[in-house]
């Protein structure tokens, strides 16, 4: 059974002043007792010295201390170890108030050292001394540990409430098991247990947390079933979690029943459509919702205004944008840092970078409180317009602002330099990186192997490739695809194909785009039985052939005046469901005129001209030349417009 799974209890509580060797410790007598060696206690903290009270009058004293809530930890300690003193024992409820004041302190090891001492002292637990024991393990996110105390609860005959089956759910989903939280109920529900709306809204929170909406949508409704009705929060919860899926028709759907059952939406639920609706490119459903949420009286917050702009922004409507903003600006509502990194953004990717910098002046002459990202975007935006030099003192800058340099920072710079070919200089801000403590990321090692390569430093290029799990990182795919690639464009081959293979030992499998990568490089190398037995490879791979792998098969071909074994597979392409484009027409076209194989080369050329492809020029002017020697040609090249 899931509840009492030993494989749960084998697990030490972790946190507790002296190791356990395991939570069941906490329920043997017998086991070693803590000492807290309490240090000398002034008398106000000392109730033995300074209240001669009776021990029932003592255990109302320390329930009225603990309900105040003006209890600390020392004082917890000293009235728990009057209290396991006392004759006859006091109720297990008083020992209750005082686990539950030291777990609202945070010293939940605190807790399992008392608990410890309860059970060496045979006072038995009840309910609620094991649900306060449960809430511990779960704040220490020892879930593993709870389901043993869960298992407990259960086998001293206590019947769990809706508090503590709602502790152990919400201690899983925020561990992350929420799946497993769902299982745990559903297991529950069968064996009677009702959940409420609190455990209903637990698991919905939690599926929504994991972006699985269609699951908290069917809870939703079960819920509905069980006579609890669903809350602004809950539908709140999966509208958001719709929209950030893209699943923006569900969440709107949703949104309708929820105005359906009398339920009045909220800036938030109107702030989470308008977002989703901008994430797929829907603007003017977005507007309209903004339109429709400030009708109804609410004002959009920034956060609203500054998803409205940055869809305007991402669809290129930069005129909108900028009467959003100044919309905006006109309701009273201050622009905050994100507005302007979205504008700057904005504007560097509209090649607009004078009227970025004069952005960030005025943030800095507002005093604005800048971060990183807004100085990101800005060296992004002069790195892609060119302007390598204004990137390079915005990046020296940044220390004067106050702000640190984050990886991003450095990537921007390096795949600048990059571009310029500048490799010296990106490499003195690689290792600079490795000064200061930032960990390159993948996107560095890609950026760097690629340039190397491309400026023929190949051995270079793979020891950087090699000694990346130096840094703490390894290589994924497309940093094999970059290495590959760089290996197979300096024509490498064998060190190509040795890395290729390697995949094997990695748990990575080959792409399509890798094999084509591959396979060019042996074409290009002449090698044409070693691209035709790695082209064959593919299918064994599950994988399929792309019109891009079968033009790197037919040029290869075609170039060792192999056309007709081109053609051949130009069918075969087609018979297997890949059809073939203009490339692969004018591939076969000029390979079968290169071998004079004119008659099946018109052929071609009058199906390429029904597919409606056009050739490319120097099929043209091959074309062109045959007519002008043979008239029977002219009346093929008719279709093509401006030639004849």
């Amino acid at each position: 059974m899931l509840l009492k799974s030993k494989a749960y209890c084998n697990h030490a509580v972790q946190g507790t002043t002296r190791p356990l060797t395991s939570l069941s410790s906490l329920f043997t007598k017998g086991a070693p007792l803590p000492n807290y060696s309490p240090e000398p206690k002034p008398c106000f903290e000392n109730p033995e010295k300074c209240l001669p009270l009776g021990p029932k009058e003592f255990e109302y004293f320390v329930r009225r201390q603990c309900k105040s809530g003006e209890i600390n930890l020392n004082l917890s300690r000293t009235y728990f170890d009057k209290l396991i003193t006392t004759e006859p024992p006091p109720l297990i409820e008083t020992f209750n108030f005082v686990l539950g004041s030291v777990s609202k302190l945070k010293r939940d090891s605190d807790v399992f050292l008392m608990y410890r001492k309860l059970n060496y002292e045979g006072i038995k637990p009840n309910l609620y001394t094991l649900t306060i024991l449960l809430s511990c393990c779960c704040q220490l996110r020892q879930i593993s540990s709870g389901f043993c105390v869960f298992g407990e609860i259960i086998k001293r005959g206590f019947e769990p409430d809706l508090v503590t089956v709602s502790i152990l759910l919400k201690g899983m989903c925020s561990d992350g098991k929420v799946l497993d939280a769902v299982q745990v109920f559903d297991k529950m529900s069968e064996r009677g247990f009702q959940g409420d709306g609190v455990i209903y809204g637990i698991l919905i929170n939690g599926l929504c947390s994991i972006g699985k909406p269609a699951m908290a949508l069917e809870l939703h409704r079960k819920m509905e079933k069980c006579n609890y009705q669903g809350t602004l929060m809950t539908f709140s919860i999966v509208i958001d979690a719709f929209c950030k899926d893209g699943m923006i028709d569900e969440a709107m759907s949703l949104f309708s029943e929820m105005v359906s059952k009398g339920i009045v939406p909220d800036d938030v639920v109107y702030g989470s459509l308008i977002n989703g609706f901008c994430r797929v490119g829907r603007l003017k459903e977005a507007v309209n919702l903004f339109d429709q949420m400030v009708d109804q009286g609410l004002t959009a917050t920034v956060v609203t205004y500054n998803t409205l702009i940055h869809g305007f922004c991402r669809a290129g409507m930069w005129e909108e944008a900028m009467k959003t903003f100044n919309w905006m600006v006109g309701k009273g509502i201050s622009p905050d840092v994100v507005t302007f990194t979205i504008l700057i953004d904005c504007l560097c990717k509209e090649g607009k970078t004078g009227e970025a910098q004069e952005i960030l002046g005025l943030m800095i002459r507002q005093k604005k409180k800048l971060d990183i990202q807004t100085y990101n975007s800005l060296m992004s935006g002069l790195c892609l317009a060119g302007q390598l030099d204004e990137a390079t003192k915005l990046f020296s800058s940044i220390a004067d602002q106050g702000l640190e340099l984050d990886a991003f920072s450095y990537n921007i710079m390096i795949n600048g330099y990059c571009k310029s070919l500048k490799i010296d200089e990106a490499f003195q801000l690689f290792r600079e990186m490795h000064e200061k403590g930032i960990k390159p990321t993948i996107v560095t090692y890609n950026t760097l192997i690629g340039v190397l390569c491309q400026a023929g430093q190949v051995s270079t290029a793979q020891k950087v490739f090699n000694e990346m799990h130096v840094h703490g990182q390894s290589p994924i795919l497309s940093t094999y695809t970059v290495m590959l690639n760089g290996l197979c464009k300096n024509g490498h081959i064998e060190e190509a194909n040795d890395l290729f293979r390697s995949l094997e030992n990695t748990e990575y499998e080959p792409s399509i785009e890798l094999f084509s990568i591959l396979i060019d490089g042996m074409c290009k190398a002449g090698t044409m039985e070693e691209a035709r037995k790695t082209f064959t490879e593919i299918s064994g791979k599950g994988l399929v052939p792309d019109v891009v792998t079968y033009n790197i098969m037919l040029d290869g071909l075609c170039k060792r005046r192999m056309s007709l074994q081109a053609d051949k597979l130009l069918r075969e392409m087609e018979e297997k469901g890949c059809l073939p484009d203009s490339i692969s027409f004018n591939i076969i076209i000029r390979g079968l005129l290169r071998e004079k194989k004119v008659k099946k080369a018109m052929n071609r050329f009058k199906e390429m001209r029904r597919r409606n492809f056009s050739p490319d020029e120097a099929v043209t002017s091959s074309l062109l030349r045959l007519a002008m020697k043979n008239d029977k040609y002219r009346a093929a090249l008719q279709s093509l417009p401006n030639v004849i």
